[in-house]
């Protein structure tokens, strides 16, 4: 996770250099980040099937290495056609090494505080981010832009490729221990008859094939797709706040907030639905959520109130990158988890990708983003109802699977 926050922050600080240096138009050098972006989503669903063949260890140190390498080439770039050649050839191997394989890594290895995990995951993402907007301005203002891409590479690739030859190992067994919380599974089982059920309620879950044809499989899509547009709408954060009255300056350290909150709220959003359930958990992430797109604007040019906004605004990342691989886990059950994440997960990265322009739309058809952040707050709440439905249909189909 945090190799592909690194590397998805780290694509804006080019945004100046290299559109002043190449004579590029900022439209067209956007294209690089999202072609990384849109090759990557189509990626998913096959790494979702490549991991459970090939172990995610394998994934994270080759994808690992590959992304590295291809991030490091931009440097190379002397043309605006090489440059999205070289996005298209990072996009094969960007989210195979992170995105799709950490949350394999904890459905894999946890049975017990899965959530407090892969909020610690995201929130390692978020920290890294933070430590990524200090060091490549820095650098590229100090050995340019070409230096920058071989030290983003670098780092990708540090990153990864050691911790996955030394750290990790694709399923406990390999190293012959249980998942956490497997044993405490066990335990409370005082009767053989018993602890089959325990075992089998812990391989429970549908293929690809059969969860597909659920209506909550495409309630789930439906879901982590247009949420995740409503999370983007970050990167339009600084011109909000210059449209406002801010200046620069100003819009930069609100930015800092947002980062910094990112971090802590996903740690605190895993602890909160390990404590309460996924359930609860959800409903309260998402209305607090939603009320920030009420409170952002209705605060004025309050410091107090804007930084409070923020904070609460920073729960949306929890979405895509906590909420989403958790619901799949609980619907769909862990007996394909990969594969079905691999089509939930291309939807969320989608859904982020789409938002942007939406966003910009908005913008250019109201003169501000007020009525994007009054929409958002609708789409929040359908979005709740939704996943609401799809995990009460998870908890009939088992409760009619253990009555058969």
């Amino acid at each position: 996770m945090a190799a592909m926050v690194a590397g998805s922050v780290s694509f804006g600080f080019f945004m100046d250099p290299v559109t002043a240096e190449m004579g590029y138009s900022r439209s067209a050098f956007s294209l690089v980040f999202s072609l990384v972006t849109v090759v990557g989503a189509i990626t998913l669903p096959f790494y979702g099937r490549l991991i459970n063949k090939v172990g995610s260890r394998k994934l994270v140190i080759w994808g690992g290495a590959w992304t590295a390498l291809t991030m490091a080439a931009l440097s190379l770039s002397q043309s605006l056609l090489m440059f999205y050649a070289i996005a298209c050839l990072i996009g094969l191997g960007f989210f195979g090494c992170s995105y799709i394989a950490a949350p394999v890594i904890v459905d894999t290895w946890f049975r017990e505080k899965n959530a407090s995990i892969m909020g610690a995951a995201a929130a390692c993402g978020g920290l890294c981010g933070v430590v990524a907007g200090l060091l490549f301005p820095n650098i590229i203002a100090a050995f340019g832009w070409r230096a920058g891409y071989v030290c983003m590479g670098v780092l990708v690739g540090l990153l990864t490729v050691p911790a996955g030859v030394f750290l990790l190992h694709s399923r406990p067994e390999d190293v012959g221990v249980a998942p956490y919380g497997a044993d405490e599974l066990h335990a409370t089982s005082d009767a053989a008859g018993s602890r089959v059920q325990d075992e089998q309620a812990a391989t429970w879950g549908y293929t690809r094939s059969e969860a597909v044809r659920l209506p909550s499989f495409w309630i789930c899509v439906l879901v982590f797709t247009i949420v995740p547009a409503t999370v983007i709408v970050s990167q339009h954060l600084p011109a909000y706040f210059v449209s406002v009255g801010f200046d620069g300056v100003m819009a930069g350290m609100f930015m800092s907030v947002i980062s910094a909150g990112i971090v802590v709220t996903n740690m605190a959003a895993g602890t909160l639905c390990d404590k309460v359930g996924l359930l609860k958990g959800l409903v309260i992430i998402s209305i607090v959520y939603a009320l920030s797109f009420v409170l952002l604007p209705a605060v004025g040019s309050s410091f107090a109130g804007i930084c409070v906004a923020l904070i609460m605004m920073s729960l949306g990342n929890a979405f895509p990158s906590l909420l989403a691989p958790m619901v799949t886990g609980v619907v769909f059950g862990n007996r394909d988890y990969a594969s079905i994440w691999g089509i939930v997960s291309m939807a969320c990265v989608l859904g982020q990708a789409a938002g942007a322009p939406i966003w910009g739309l908005s913008f250019d058809f109201t003169g501000g983003y007020q009525f994007g952040m009054q929409v958002a707050v609708v789409v929040i709440i359908v979005a709740l109802a939704l996943v609401v439905m799809a995990l009460r249909s998870n908890s009939a189909s088992k409760q009619s699977e253990g009555g058969a």
